[in-house]
């Protein structure tokens, strides 16, 4: 078993999600930038959707998602070079803003999915999203509207 397979149980560490993130899960159709990163993030969103009861705590730089992406550098996400980092915590800034969370927040998965489905409609993902490669594909907001039940 992993790292990032964890649970709420006293003793445990909490899976760390950078924001945007919890958006990504919830569109999530096993596709990514690579094998391992697929690979990787589908087991967390095997063990999220599987235990809801699972301990997350909000990410400020990469987190258990990013750790096999071919894009991780020193210095975080440069998947658009230097300035991806700075891009991709512009987008955890606006999730974080739009769910009344701050980086270290630790909640359930549950948790996190009731802030989503009352907090974020699948229109705000033009904004928040707006630069990201997977928004034209259409999965988070297919995803944000099975949570909301409007699809």
């Amino acid at each position: 078993m992993g790292s990032f397979l964890r649970s709420a149980s006293a003793g445990h560490e909490p899976m760390k999600l950078r924001a945007h993130h919890l958006i990504c899960i919830i569109g999530f159709r096993g596709l990514g930038y690579s094998k391992e990163y697929v690979d990787n993030m589908t087991k967390i969103v095997v063990q999220l959707r599987s235990s809801p009861e699972t301990l997350i705590e909000i990410a400020g730089k990469p987190d258990d998602i990013c750790s096999p992406c071919p894009f991780l550098g020193d210095k975080g996400c440069q998947e658009r070079g230097l300035e991806s980092e700075e891009v991709v915590r512009n987008r955890d800034l606006a999730v974080t803003g739009r769910l009344n969370m701050v980086v270290g927040d630790r909640i359930t998965w549950a948790e996190a999915e009731e802030r989503i489905r009352s907090s974020i409609s699948p229109e705000d993902l033009d904004k928040i999203c707006q630069d990201c490669q997977w928004l034209p594909l259409g999965y988070c907001v297919a995803g944000l509207k099975r949570l909301k039940n409007l699809g």
